[in-house]
């Protein structure tokens, strides 16, 4: 019996009840054998009297329609049949048969129906899609994550009362209204008035300090002339983790916070910092007393041992994401800074791009640079050699904080990717209307840009171009095709399918064969669809229903990302912290069998995408 529960404490979701009810279902278990071949239900015949749950071995569920019997599936290990017939008192829809010798255990209908009555969640088990299941196995780790972040809402933050003015109001005046609550920002009511989030500005104490008594202005000045506006908000019933990465995407420190479209309260760094000081996401100040490399790399050591954090949190690994790219954007508008102080103010307005993951603010772990300059037509002479050493100064800063240089050259530094605008949409142009292996490979690089640093208006300038590929059916198609070159390890008898040879011998690629293929199908949507996001999930989530992604794919693709590339971080944070360089190899037979099970529901999720590709855009003709 031992065994039994052993087995079900690892397998949804049985993993879901108490103890002692698990040992209640192993001590009413039946053990069953089954040769290969033997038919075990059958469509249309008797209704079945248990559930069965796969010990060892696998099943084949056929079905007739018309005369014509099909494979419809293959269940393994862990995996239930016979719940249909059960919960509907029917005879089986699917005929099921054991494709190999297989090993069952039968858990008794009268049993399986309590089961369904007492523990709700038991019975939504076998209510779901595989949308449903890979969520869920998302949700139970999330469930695990700090509270402090992932369910304190913003609005329990707020311990100042709210401070209002109207713009016209004197500096002196509104530091004594400060002063007087004891507040450390206060909002400007601006027309049309009402406390509108849309059009409030923000002051705080630190720019009265910096913008008034620094620069000695008189105290009847207008508060109006010392604003930020509009001020960043957020609503007020987000997520302290959605207000922390916004103000550091915004490099601010107070955030106000609106409900109903009104401002409401102002929550502050310190109040962040109240409720979890150790997380290292909660210093930004230390980047800002940066003197040396040694402070920059301080820094991005920091932000490793962040990732680390976040994993142990709970956090979605597009969470994660998001907060990596905001302290990586962070360390990057420093350096370049540090690096205008140095050559002198720019010659004409520029921006400098990050590409790839960091484009798609899906970069966790350090990886080598993807990035590019573009700077302005008609630029003085001197724009060239001024951008030149302003790329090598920053590119060469990255590498001493542990960001190697790219070893395809893809950078600032190479003067093909460091060119005027008019150089850049010529390349875009280009691409599109001429798509060869070449054009595909530098489409799968720089269409997943963003600008981090620069007053040129990139997405003026590029965006258009990338958009009007949706018209282009012979790139779409080329870009198609390319997309399908690796195909979902998982094979149809819902098998992954492994390396064989060498010392890759039972490893399997989870960024290559793995969230790779995701983001470029989410590209290829994307384009289609003609949607400007760079980042995976909203490019999935926007071109659902608007391109030949349906709502239900796009879900079960969102839903096979954030999983696959949760498994795939946790596996590199761990090799990180046994002293190893990160491989996106990762060994099965180390993942535990529920794991296995659900990157086999991830990746069988992209292996559908995958055909409907191939069909939609028809790559087999695709010369």
């Amino acid at each position: 019996m031992e065994e039994i529960v052993r087995f079900l404490l690892e397998h949804p979701p049985f993993s879901q009840l108490p103890l002692l009810q698990i040992q209640r279902i192993a001590s009413a278990v039946q053990i069953e054998y089954f040769g290969q071949g033997v038919q075990i239900l059958t469509q249309g015949g008797k209704p079945s009297s248990f559930l069965y749950v796969i010990r060892r071995g696998s099943v084949d569920l056929l079905r007739e329609r018309n005369g014509v019997v099909e494979l419809t599936d293959t269940l393994s290990e862990g995996e239930c049949f016979g719940y249909v017939s059960l919960i509907q008192g029917k005879p089986p829809i699917s005929t099921v048969r054991a494709h190999e010798a297989t090993l069952c255990y039968l858990i008794p209908a009268a049993l399986f129906h309590q089961l369904r009555r007492d523990y709700p969640p038991f019975a939504q088990f076998f209510a779901r899609s595989i949308t449903d299941r890979l969520e869920q196995a998302l949700q139970q780790r999330h469930a695990t994550a700090a509270p402090e972040l992932f369910q304190t809402r913003l609005r329990d933050l707020i311990t100042e009362p709210l401070v209002t003015v109207a713009p016209d109001t004197t500096v002196r005046e509104a530091a004594r209204r400060m002063r007087e609550a004891q507040a450390s920002a206060l909002i400007v009511d601006l027309p049309p008035y009402g406390m509108l989030d849309a059009g409030s500005g923000i002051v705080t104490d630190r720019d009265l300090r910096n913008r008034v008594v620094a620069e000695g202005l008189d105290h009847q000045t207008p508060i109006a002339q010392v604003m930020t506006a509009p001020a960043i908000t957020v609503p007020a019933d987000s997520l302290v983790f959605e207000g922390l990465l916004k103000m550091i995407e915004h490099g601010v420190h107070h955030l106000p916070l609106s409900d109903g479209g009104q401002i409401i309260g102002v929550v502050s760094y310190r109040d962040f910092l109240r409720l979890q000081s150790h997380n290292p996401l909660l210093m930004p100040q230390r980047l800002a007393r940066a003197q040396s490399d040694a402070d920059l790399r301080a820094y991005t050591e920091q932000v490793t041992a962040t990732v680390g954090g976040l994993l142990d949190a709970g956090a979605r690994v597009s969470d994660i994401g998001r907060a990596v790219a905001a302290a990586h954007d962070a360390l990057l508008v420093h350096i370049i800074r540090d690096a205008e102080a140095a050559l002198g103010p720019p010659p004409c307005p520029y921006a400098w791009l990050v590409l790839g993951s960091e484009g798609r603010y899906e970069q966790t772990l350090r990886t080598d640079q993807d990035n590019a300059l573009i700077y302005a037509d008609n630029a003085p002479e001197d724009a060239e050699p001024y951008f030149a050493a302003l790329a090598e100064r920053v590119v060469e800063q990255l590498v001493r904080c542990g960001f190697p240089r790219c070893p395809g050259n893809v950078m600032a530094t190479n003067p093909q990717w460091r060119q005027p605008r008019s150089v850049w949409q010529n390349y875009f142009r280009q691409w599109i209307s001429v798509p060869n292996e070449e054009a595909l490979l530098q489409t799968a690089i720089f269409f997943d840009h963003r600008s981090v640093y620069g007053s040129l208006d990139t997405e003026a300038s590029l965006r258009p171009i990338i958009l009007r590929a949706r018209d282009n059916r012979i790139f779409l198609g080329r870009l198609a095709r390319a997309a399908l070159r690796q195909t979902a390890p998982i094979n149809f008898f819902r098998q992954l399918v492994l390396e064989r040879r060498g010392d890759q011998r039972g490893l399997i690629d989870l960024k290559y064969r793995g969230t790779a293929m995701i983001v470029d199908l989410a590209r290829l949507f994307a384009l289609e669809a003609g949607v400007p996001d760079t980042n995976t999930i909203a490019r999935l989530r926007k071109s659902a229903n608007h391109s030949s992604l349906s709502e239900t794919s796009a879900e079960e693709l969102i839903a096979a990302f954030e999983l696959i590339g949760l498994l795939r971080l946790r596996w590199q944070y761990q090799q990180l912290c046994q002293g190893l360089e990160p491989s996106n190899q990762v060994e099965v037979d180390k993942l535990t069998p529920l794991e296995r099970r659900e990157l086999k529901e991830a990746l069988r999720a992209v292996a559908v995408a995958q055909r409907a590709v191939a069909v939609t855009f028809q790559t087999s003709l695709i010369a």
